[in-house]
């Protein structure tokens, strides 16, 4: 995988074989709420392996009669992975015997709790990832630094696709005269959103102040300055923050406007990606490192800063340039 945005590592990246299996990247979420005990909705905690979060969800709802908007999740997990993530299933009193049938699935417990699982929903998603074919000495060193000094939190590829910007551009130039399922809509619009963070976050990757508090930022809980995931609503930030950010959201007008039409409320983004438990050690072939993010963090956006990852498949976000103003 490439980049679009540019990193903020002028260094040469390190190039490394990422996924060559599933063992190689394995992510578990941790729900930022302990289940109540009671209610509708039944709560899986699964272990998958080969399957994507979207497919288990299918798989779930039919698998118990139930139509697919009453299953949810917290957070889309890597198919070329091992994840452990939850699903809840609502209106179900027991757990089909069918689940266990499904490849790469494993249920790991269940509980009950009063609400559908929605996403964002968690404290953090805990990983540990093998890096294969670099050199472990200055690999081990990359990862260090990343360690040390955090990375821009862009959104990553995963978010966008091959053609989701594209697409989601198109939509919305016609938003009012062509109707789309509320799962797409609901697609488009976030795509949107996280290519005008990544638009920001890339003006000041490009200014080098991206990762310090400038005159007018507006800050998270942690003191990092933040991005927008743009909506209706007057900017928090001011002085020198608001004339970048503007700079660099200017020639996106037609995205800005249709967002605030569309009825989406402005809220902010960490520009920092700050990896928390951080650890690295060498192996033979390459180096393994644990960490633990955010909700909405992408791991491969961390490692991207320092390396040149490849896994065997055209996972490029080509889109990005096309659809207008990309870096």
């Amino acid at each position: 995988m490439q980049a679009r945005w540019p990193r903020s590592n002028p260094a040469p990246l390190l190039p490394a074989l990422l996924k060559v299996t599933p063992e190689d990247f394995e992510v578990h979420e941790r729900l930022s709420f302990e289940p109540s005990g009671e209610g509708e909705h039944l709560l899986l905690q699964v272990s998958k392996t080969g399957i994507g979060t979207p497919e288990l969800g299918r798989l779930l709802a039919d698998a118990h009669g139930i139509d697919h908007v009453d299953v949810g999740y917290a957070g889309m997990k890597d198919k070329r992975a091992v994840t452990r993530q939850w699903f809840s299933l609502r209106g179900v009193a027991e757990l089909d015997d069918a689940v266990e049938t499904i490849d790469g699935v494993r249920v790991l417990r269940q509980a009950r709790h009063r609400q559908k699982l929605r996403r964002g929903e968690l404290e953090a998603n805990d990983f540990r990832i093998r890096l294969r074919s670099v050199d472990p000495v200055a690999g081990l060193a990359a990862a260090n630094r990343l360690g040390e000094t955090g990375a821009p939190n862009y959104f990553g590829a995963q978010r966008f696709g091959w053609d989701n910007l594209k697409k989601a551009t198109a939509w919305l130039a016609q938003r009012r005269r062509r109707r789309i399922s509320r799962f797409k809509q609901g697609l488009y619009l976030s795509v949107l959103r996280s290519f005008l963070f990544n638009e920001v976050l890339a003006h000041r990757v490009g200014a080098g102040n991206w990762h310090r508090v400038m005159e007018g930022d507006c800050l998270d809980s942690r003191g990092y300055p933040t991005g927008p995931l743009w909506g209706r609503g007057r900017s928090e930030t001011d002085a020198l923050a608001a004339v970048l950010e503007a700079a660099a959201l200017t020639p996106h007008q037609a995205i800005l406007e249709g967002l605030e039409h569309a009825g989406l409320k402005q809220a902010r983004r960490s520009l920092l990606l700050w990896p928390e438990a951080f650890s690295c050690v060498a192996l033979d072939d390459g180096i393994e490192l644990s960490f633990s993010l955010g909700p909405g963090e992408y791991a491969t956006s961390l490692l991207m800063d320092r390396f040149e990852l490849d896994t065997g498949t055209a996972e490029l976000v080509t889109e990005v340039q096309a659809a207008g103003g990309g870096r």
